[in-house]
């Protein structure tokens, strides 16, 4: 009686000593990264209203280097990050400083699809803050210089610059961006596919521009600088490319 009852033991036992914890994966979890990337102890998020104002904004003094891609090869919930690790960018990837931001507190890496071919992160604060952020409500208007239009192109696989605004155009486009109508639970009118999606930056003579995804469904142009806003139909006019005068 008594050995049968240690073989009970040792059979409820053993599965429990060869299932020992992997940090990595945890059976049937899904995991919903943010945009992370980690570098000397420092947590940095992507930043999403804000591109690189031109190719040299960025320098050529590399940081840190991605050393593990989490996402779909970590499934453990309590899995810690360390220094390497990052959400989405690809073992390998550099991790470049910017211009104006010497303490490395905002960082780059290359991304074919982000508009000005960076994907830009800023580091979190001892609070938990984001160090740097670029919110529609804080573009100072006055000194924006120039508004580029970008548009994806799937034959290309990246956001393009189509257009740019100067002068006039950007008083007037600011302008119409200020008119918008505050539309709560607002949901896009499609026939087929997605709303057509444009890239609007903001260009102010700072190193990293302001930026903003604007749509257009069925109806409307309409963006999202917090609440979601109609636009007045007339933006449509620098929402296309400049046609060449006639002479």
């Amino acid at each position: 009686m008594v050995w049968r009852l240690l073989l009970c033991l040792l059979l409820l036992v053993l599965p429990a000593c060869n299932a020992k914890t992997d940090p990595l994966k945890t059976e049937n979890t899904i995991i919903d990264w943010v945009d992370f990337v980690k570098l000397n102890g420092k947590e940095y998020n992507g930043v999403y209203e804000a591109a690189a104002a031109s190719p040299d904004t960025v320098t050529d003094e590399v940081v840190g280097t991605v050393k593990f891609r989490v996402e779909g090869a970590v499934t453990n919930p309590g899995y810690a990050t360390k220094d390497g690790d990052a959400a989405f960018l690809q073992e390998g990837t550099h991790l470049y400083a910017v211009k104006g931001y010497p303490d490395h507190s905002l960082i780059a890496a290359k991304a074919d699809n982000e508009v000005g071919g960076y994907k830009l992160y800023s580091a979190r604060n001892a609070d938990g803050k984001l160090a740097h952020t670029w919110s529609y409500k804080d573009l100072p208007a006055e000194r924006v210089t120039r508004i580029d239009v970008y548009v994806y192109s799937k034959q290309a696989g990246a956001w393009q610059r189509f257009r740019s605004l100067e002068r006039a155009d950007t008083g007037l486009f600011m302008e119409l961006l200020g008119h918008g109508q505050k539309k709560e639970n607002y949901w896009p009118v499609v026939t087929g596919g997605d709303p057509k999606e444009y890239r609007i930056v903001f260009q102010t003579g700072e190193p990293v521009a302001h930026k903003q995804s604007l749509f257009r469904d069925d109806n409307y142009y309409y963006f999202h600088p917090s609440d979601t806003e109609v636009l007045p139909e007339e933006i449509g006019r620098f929402l296309t490319p400049r046609m060449p005068q006639s002479s």
